[in-house]
């Protein structure tokens, strides 16, 4: 029963594949831009779902490394907002991430927008699953690149206050540095899902039998030990119940 409602799926998508496209590249770019304005949006002009909604209708008839663009310059223009040194800052991350980006994984776009968006819905373990089951090896550096953005934007929204005041500016540079540089739990979460992308991926190529299964099992447990005892040894408290639950959510959309 499974397997052929997989087959009508596929028929129906193959049959309406020029509208269904344009529609979900809309509903990504759209719930990017809505993740933005919700959590950065300093800048009212560009910060309002009229805004998010007429700019989701170009990103649908654009190819989604013109999603990425848009949402970039709508990042720089929020950021502008709060402190043209945090602007400075977003854009270097912005130009290192064009060349990881464009050098190594140019087609998941969808990775790089996904990866933020699953984070603010507290399932981001399903990204390297997912990338891992259905994607080559390479693109770790799609998931990679959309974690380091959302770790950035993340502590931006935390120390809005300071970075928007009357600071130094060399204290602004240093703090929005500071996002990046000195985040231990960025780079443990950067550590566990590329390794689990490519355990994922590694199982799902094997010979053997439910490879699919065993590959999202594994990936899972991985991340769900790899994450819980990582915030152990960096002291981080009150992490487990959400790492367990969204584990559970992700590892039931990874079998779907």
């Amino acid at each position: 029963t499974l397997l052929e409602l997989k087959e009508k799926l596929v028929r129906f998508y193959g049959k309406y594949e020029v509208y269904i496209t344009p529609i979900v590249k809309f509903i990504v770019a759209f719930a990017a831009l809505m993740t933005i304005d919700r959590n950065i949006g300093y800048m009212e002009l560009v910060s309002s779902t009229p805004v998010a909604l007429i700019l989701g209708l170009l990103c649908a008839i654009l190819p989604v490394g013109g999603t990425i663009f848009i949402a970039a310059v709508v990042i720089l223009a929020d950021m502008y907002a709060l402190s043209i040194e945090v602007c400075l800052v977003a854009l270097l991350l912005f130009v290192l991430i064009y060349f990881i980006y464009f050098r190594f994984a140019p087609r998941q776009g969808m990775g790089v927008l996904l990866t933020p968006i699953c984070f603010r819905l507290n399932i981001p373990y399903v990204i390297p699953v997912g990338m891992g089951l259905l994607e080559e090896a390479y693109s770790v550096f799609a998931v990679i690149c959309g974690t380091v953005v959302y770790f950035f934007l993340d502590g931006v929204r935390q120390n809005e206050k300071l970075l928007g005041g009357a600071a130094e500016e060399s204290a602004k540079i240093v703090v929005a540095l500071n996002q990046l540089l000195g985040n231990k739990e960025m780079y443990l979460v950067l550590g566990i899902m590329a390794v689990t992308l490519i355990i994922v991926y590694l199982i799902r190529r094997m010979s053997i039998a439910n490879a699919w299964q065993i590959a999202i099992a594994s990936g899972i447990l991985f991340e769900t030990i790899g994450l819980i005892a990582g915030y152990m040894l960096l002291g981080i408290s009150g992490k487990t119940v959400s790492v367990l639950v969204g584990n559970v959510i992700s590892l039931l959309i990874a079998f779907v």
